[in-house]
């Protein structure tokens, strides 16, 4: 496995790590009522789509290395 295709793994599991986090902090949402747990699940799915359109965007770039 060449650096390229290291570095797409590691950025997708850090995607699929906050969209997990972005789902626990739903569930404590939902036990506690607490607009900041919403808000810390909001912004762990921006930072998830954010890390898998920069993943596209960065495989793209390096296609012709």
């Amino acid at each position: 496995m060449n650096l390229r295709w290291f570095h797409a793994l590691l950025i997708l599991l850090s995607a699929a790590l906050a969209v997990l986090f972005g789902v626990w902090c739903l569930g404590l949402y939902r036990r506690e009522d607490g607009i900041g747990s919403l808000l810390a699940a909001v912004a762990s799915f921006a930072v998830s789509f954010g890390l898998v359109a920069y993943d596209s965007w960065f495989l793209r770039k390096t296609r012709t290395l």
